[in-house]
């Protein structure tokens, strides 16, 4: 495993989410129940940041097409809408995470 820092524990609220730059990678980090968690911040849709979606408990809706992601797994709940179809989408890629005091690291792999 190779853990890198990403942010720190006070860079990420409660019920809150945010986008952090990791080597060549934006990784979206959130806070679920106290516990931090890692997955790709772009939507593997249509590469949208998930960040600027909204986060409901542990599942991020994506603000382009409405993909929905468990942030605990990286596992899509439903994928996009247009118009009246729904249709699949990937699941986001998923990282582990770990808290070294005040640091938030995360296992970046290829």
């Amino acid at each position: 495993m190779n853990f890198i820092e990403v942010a720190q524990v006070n860079q990420v609220a409660l019920g809150a989410m945010q986008s952090f730059p990791a080597r060549d990678k934006q990784i979206l980090i959130a806070n679920y129940d106290g516990k931090y968690y890692a997955i790709d911040n772009k939507c593997p849709h249509e590469g949208t940041n998930l960040s600027d979606g909204k986060l409901e408990g542990k599942i991020v809706t994506c603000p382009h097409h409405g993909s929905k992601f468990d942030v605990t797994t990286g596992s899509c709940i439903s994928g996009p809408k247009i118009g009246f179809l729904r249709l699949k989408a990937k699941n986001a890629l998923h990282y582990e995470v770990k808290v070294d005091g005040n640091s938030i690291k995360v296992d970046i792999h290829d």
